[in-house]
């Protein structure tokens, strides 16, 4: 009888996260977004990173609302203050919803030099919703493993160790929030077109509360 109450309660206890894990995903369902879909969001695995203000950043701030995430590093040239200037130009547009469903997040390839101080004096250049993170080397592997993508260092002079650059991707990753990759957005992309979808996800996330 005792065997049969614990299976019981295992088998609820595995309806019941399922159904949630149904919820959270549908909120997103009906939306089309100018972007490439997983076929099935994916997973992401745990990781420990800081912020500039010095609280931990981890997979459970994915949790609740849809966080648009890039990786880049505070010396890049070109694709890092291009990708800013656009999110800056983004959230005017987004309705407050929007405003409060989502995180923008820059991730820093490069702790050697983009100290806490020095990316949070990057991101405030643009705008000062902008989330920014780091963390080691290993830390940053899992979270770019788990967005399917790969960075790494190039240019490295012997003379001066200073004089290298970081390679990443200049993809835009959509995160659910059940924590899960959901979309990637591959530039150009219209600021307004981006815009939109982030407006229309808020809005069928605000209205599956209801």
């Amino acid at each position: 009888m005792k065997t049969w109450k614990l299976v019981s309660l295992v088998l609820v206890g595995l309806v019941s996260a399922g159904a949630i894990a149904s919820f959270v995903q549908k909120r997103s369902e009906g939306v089309k977004l100018n972007a490439t879909e997983m076929p099935v969001p994916y997973e992401i695995a745990d990781f420990t990173l800081t912020r500039t203000d010095g609280q931990v950043l981890s997979r459970k701030d994915f949790l609740g609302k849809y966080t648009l995430l890039y990786f880049g590093f505070t010396r890049c040239p070109d694709a890092c203050p291009t990708t800013l200037a656009q999110w800056k130009a983004a959230i005017p547009k987004l309705s407050p919803d929007a405003k409060s469903n989502t995180q923008l997040l820059l991730v820093s390839v490069d702790p050697e030099h983009d100290t806490h101080e020095i990316l949070s004096d990057y991101v405030k250049k643009f705008d000062p919703s902008i989330v920014a993170a780091t963390g080691e080397q290993k830390e940053l592997q899992k979270i770019a493993n788990a967005m399917m993508t790969t960075f790494h260092k190039e240019g490295e002079n012997a003379g001066d160790p200073d004089l290298y650059m970081m390679a990443h991707s200049p993809k835009y990753f959509l995160i659910n929030p059940n924590a899960q990759l959901q979309a990637v957005y591959t530039p150009p992309i219209e600021t307004a077109v981006l815009a939109d979808d982030l407006n229309r996800l808020a809005d069928k996330q605000v209205s599956r509360l209801f």
